[in-house]
């Protein structure tokens, strides 16, 4: 009767033990940043324009860069190491246009990207993760450009295509509940890699 009631003790333990480990793994947030992604891919539209700068004396001054910025959420699904989810991304682009010195315009394109995704941890240990995560979806595109020369330089324009990432290679590292994260791939997150923070609960 001891053994049987040990016997039963342990098994509801090791189930408690089983469930608390899942819903630990059910619900993940990260915020990531990354460069590279297709707001800075245009390099044929900047070297026209840049030619045509050019040719007219005026120079791209005080250009800055804003990486892809993302807040993610991902649900753990009854398999612990497959999960869904929605991932949400913001970039920017600005410079300054100068002739003689005085500023004569200026340009800024943002990107906002929303995107269903997917990924699959094939190793998830209590402090590290190896995984891998894809992601498909649309990005919102404005371009807006003012200049003093040129009326046909006005412009604030829209538009919307298909957005994606895969990240083959995604590795995290930390406390069971707060990991730091690298992830190397190519898409609107960024190219090559992205870094950020990933809280577990």
């Amino acid at each position: 009767m001891k053994k049987f009631l040990v016997m039963v003790v342990v098994a509801i333990s090791a189930t408690m033990n089983v469930s608390a480990q899942v819903e630990d793994l059910r619900h993940e947030i990260s915020v990531t940043y990354g460069t590279g992604s297709s707001i800075f891919g245009d390099g044929i539209g900047h070297l026209f324009e840049a030619i045509g700068n050019s040719l007219s004396g005026v120079s791209a001054t005080n250009e800055k860069q804003f990486g892809t910025l993302s807040v993610e959420y991902f649900y753990h699904l009854n398999d612990p190491k497959a999960a869904i989810g929605l991932i949400g991304g913001y970039a920017e682009e600005s410079r300054d246009f100068t002739k003689g010195g005085i500023k004569v315009g200026d340009a800024k394109k943002t990107n906002f990207t929303i995107m269903p995704s997917a990924k699959y941890y094939w190793s998830n240990k209590e402090a590290f993760g190896f995984y891998s995560k894809i992601a498909a979806g649309v990005t919102f595109h404005n371009e807006k450009s003012n200049s003093s020369q040129w009326e046909s330089d006005n412009y604030d324009k829209s538009k919307a295509y298909f957005a994606a990432q895969v990240s083959p290679i995604g590795l995290e590292a930390g406390i069971k509940n707060l990991r730091a994260l690298l992830e190397l791939g190519w898409g609107e997150q960024g190219v090559i890699g992205l870094i950020g923070l990933r809280a577990k609960f």
